[in-house]
């Protein structure tokens, strides 16, 4: 019994230690960590990746290789034109001692050009099938060459391109310039029947909008953050920026939304956890009043279908907080705290009202409301004739905002500034 027991014990155990025969080392592979997609000029597509090099300094007595030394992040750029990604990866992973490996990979970027020309589920749909891509990947569009974008594409001082990507894109929900979108965002807004595809708008800031001489600004402000990436009159930090949306028909790109939109669109959505807003100054138009709100109930949403046109009532419940108060004027007062009250309300009532406007031109329904009419219908047949987003177009909008405002920052009364001049 013993020996028969040994021999089968000895039959089966090297089914038992072959556990590491495929495994690979982490320094076999070549991690891309942004893709870029645009027509071709030799084949169909024009496939860029960005392949990060980890690595770690030496010296001192710290945690990186007994040293204190920060990581150093090296870029190579591969760029070439191809029928598929697929035949790409080969290609490459033929010419390079290592494979690709998109374990890491944190955006792919969609350039201008190739959304507007509707080539959209052409070039996604093999890489939603692609097993390799996770659906939680962030989607961009961007502004003129993607190859560009990617070249441009570089870490925050210290940080690897892996997390200076995460912090970017977690920002959405707090700032609200641009939304937030997957691959599986994507892949639903091209098919689905109850509202339209928005994307994250980027492009390579080459400081055209920025004046370095000239006469000062005068005059009434503008609305802060009303333009898309690409236009920002900044200089310095980082080449790539992501501004503002692209609005999508289906799988074809109709238009933009700008900064201060999309964070009107997220606003509607009750996706923009909190924000920064600046409005003009009551009493001094030429001056600001910076407000950080949030909202502290999910919006309310009605939507009455009985007659032709679609009319629809959103209900906004916001709070927050003022930044500033630019002229001096005592807000703080109970009397003079509902003139900002009022005036934010109007300022959000007329933004909301301007982008659903425009998205009604772009016939896209990125205000997501078909997901609250869907629920009118009792079959999938019902709301099919329907045809909802055809008749989204059409419909009205109705937009009721209560703001209040819980603190003034470390002020609590404006006192005027002393001048002998003034005294005279």
């Amino acid at each position: 019994m013993r020996k028969g027991t040994l021999i089968l014990i000895s039959l089966l155990l090297p089914f038992f230690i072959t556990g590491c025969f495929d495994s690979h080392e982490i320094g076999d592979f070549a991690y891309v960590t942004a893709m870029g997609v645009e027509h071709g000029i030799s084949d169909t597509f024009r496939i860029t990746f960005q392949i990060s090099k980890f690595s770690k300094s030496s010296g001192g007595n710290g945690e990186n290789e007994g040293g204190g030394g920060e990581k150093n992040e090296e870029m190579e750029i591969i760029t070439m034109d191809s029928s598929s990604l697929l035949s790409a990866v080969s290609i490459v992973n033929a010419n390079i001692s290592k494979e690709l490996n998109f374990m890491h990979l944190k955006a792919i970027v969609i350039s201008e050009e190739l959304a507007e020309n509707g080539k959209l589920g052409e070039c996604l749909a093999p890489i939603v099938r692609y097993r390799h891509i996770r659906r939680t990947t962030n989607i961009i569009v961007c502004k003129g060459k993607a190859e560009e974008f990617i070249t441009a594409l570089m870490p925050y001082p210290g940080e690897l391109i892996t997390r200076t990507l995460e912090e970017l894109f977690e920002k959405s929900n707090t700032i609200g310039y641009f939304p937030h979108t997957t691959l599986n965002d994507l892949y639903d807004g091209i098919k689905s029947s109850y509202n339209a595809l928005i994307l994250t708008y980027g492009a390579v800031n080459k400081e055209e909008k920025f004046e370095s001489d000239g006469e000062f600004f005068k005059g009434e402000s503008d609305v802060p953050g009303n333009f898309n990436a690409g236009d920002i009159p900044r200089k310095g930090g980082s080449k790539v920026e992501l501004f503002g949306s692209a609005v999508f028909d289906g799988e074809k790109m109709k238009g933009k939304l700008t900064g201060f939109e999309t964070q009107m669109l997220l606003l509607a959505r009750g996706e923009l956890i909190r924000g920064p807003f600046s409005i003009t100054d009551p009493e001094k138009p030429e001056l600001m009043v910076p407000i950080d709100i949030k909202e502290i109930e999910n919006p309310e949403i009605m939507i009455d279908l009985n007659e032709d046109k679609p009319k629809i009532h959103v209900k906004l419940k916001l709070e927050g907080d003022i930044a500033s108060i630019q002229s001096g004027i005592n807000y703080e007062t109970p009397e003079k705290m509902t003139i900002i009250e009022d005036a934010l309300e109007q300022h959000l009532i007329k933004g909301i009202e301007i982008t659903f406007e425009k998205c009604k031109e772009f016939k896209a329904d990125v205000f997501n409301f078909g997901t609250t009419a869907v629920m009118q219908f009792w079959t999938i047949p019902e709301w099919e004739e329907y045809n909802w987003l055809g008749k989204f177009p059409e419909s009205e909008l109705k937009v009721e905002v209560d703001f209040t405002i819980r603190r003034t920052g470390k002020l609590l009364k404006n006192k005027p500034l002393f001048s002998l001049e003034d005294k005279k």
